[in-house]
């Protein structure tokens, strides 16, 4: 199995005994106005089949990034067939507030889409952000994605309608970055210091 792991996350599979903290994650406004599909706090049993439903059932991998040192949950992050690519992914992820400006977002989208390449086998990952969201835009940007239907639309989870770019990194073109690449973007950017 690939070593999902960065210099200060490590990922692993959600399991039921991290529903408090996915329930904690959707409870925070600053979180939930950043994302398109959950706007509002999970009770208590949706937090419970948020983390238990299996890939195969639910279409996504469903992670929880942890802090190395310590082992505290702080982000969650997702790789999910993408329904408009055959053999296609995308990803999501959500950090605690606490953790934003740090680098930690970019830390786990890189480690996301290694497991997209090194364990699914893909060949194109995709990602969404909202227009009003430039910091996960420059998280894609650091990893090599590239903007794609910008200033598009998106209905959200409470049916309304929001601005959004749709991103693309693609193994075949010549944007897909070596790890090396990718290592030194992060580094380039202060990994310490940004989204």
């Amino acid at each position: 199995m690939v070593e999902l792991r960065s210099d200060r996350l490590e990922l692993r599979m959600l399991d039921v005994g991290d529903a408090e903290f996915v329930e904690i994650l959707y409870a925070n406004t600053e979180v939930t106005r950043t994302l398109l599909r959950i706007q509002r706090a999970l009770s208590t049993e949706e937090a419970r089949e948020f983390c238990q439903k299996p890939a195969a059932e639910c279409g996504d991998y469903r992670f929880g990034a942890a802090l190395r040192a310590g082992g505290r949950l702080i982000a969650v992050g997702s790789v999910g067939a993408h329904t408009e690519v055959p053999g296609g992914v995308s990803i999501g992820y959500s950090v605690l507030p606490e953790y934003w400006g740090r680098g930690l977002g970019t830390e786990l989208a890189a480690l996301l889409v290694k497991f997209a390449v090194a364990v699914l086998g893909v060949a194109e990952i995709r990602a969404t952000t909202l227009d009003e969201n430039p910091a996960s835009a420059r998280v894609l940007e650091k990893l090599g994605f590239a903007a794609r239907g910008a200033g598009a639309t998106e209905i959200d989870s409470r049916g309304v309608e929001r601005r959004v770019t749709r991103w693309v990194l693609d193994r075949r073109s010549a944007r897909w970055p070596s790890s090396a690449e990718q290592r030194a973007r992060t580094d380039r950017f202060g990994a310490g210091r940004s989204a």
